[in-house]
């Protein structure tokens, strides 16, 4: 006996589950391993070294040193959810389907959150930068290669949520339809 085809809308749901439960199975292994590692090193202070070695440490560099068992967990249990709501997807779960729609969200609003961090990096690399070298004709010569790797990376990353941000709202988009919300319960 042959199996009815699928519609369109069962065949969307299925890759973009199948799609997001790989995705989310690599993400809880990556921060697993992270969480290994920031438990294992955590009796070194990067923060304190750098100190000592007279280089200034941005703000966030130290609250995100300070909290890095913290951040890991968080970002094991995040991957987890993920993982959570692609099984509820697949499965046709209402619950899963909007939780979806709320990761597409959070997810597309964090890549734009992270713009002023990439700047705030640069402006932290700028400052281990010693002024006499600043001064000098070398010194201004890498200061402008270095503002364009500034703008480089502010563009590119910027292009990047623009693109993603433009996939989860046609993801949402297709999530919402009619068709496919029918598929849940």
């Amino acid at each position: 006996m042959q199996r009815p085809a699928r519609s369109p809308a069962e065949a969307f749901v299925d890759v973009t589950a199948k799609l997001s439960l790989l995705m989310a199975g690599l993400s809880v292994a990556w921060s697993l391993l992270q969480l290994l590692v920031v438990a294992a090193l955590g009796r070194l202070d990067p923060v304190a070294w750098l100190q000592r070695q007279g280089l200034p440490v941005p703000a966030a560099v130290q609250w995100m040193a300070g909290h890095a068992l913290a951040l890991s967990l968080l970002l094991v249990l995040l991957s987890v959810a993920l993982l959570l709501v692609s099984w509820a997807l697949l499965r046709r779960r209402g619950w899963g389907r909007t939780g979806f729609i709320v990761f597409l969200v959070v997810v597309a609003a964090g890549n734009f959150a992270l713009l002023p961090l990439i700047d705030s990096l640069f402006s932290a690399m700028h400052a281990f930068l010693p002024a006499d070298f600043l001064a000098s004709p070398d010194g201004r010569e890498a200061l402008a290669q270095f503002q364009a790797s500034r703008w480089t990376a502010l563009l590119s990353a910027g292009a990047t949520a623009v693109a993603f941000a433009a996939l989860h709202a046609w993801l949402v988009a297709r999530l919402c339809r009619a068709d496919v919300r029918a598929l849940f319960h």
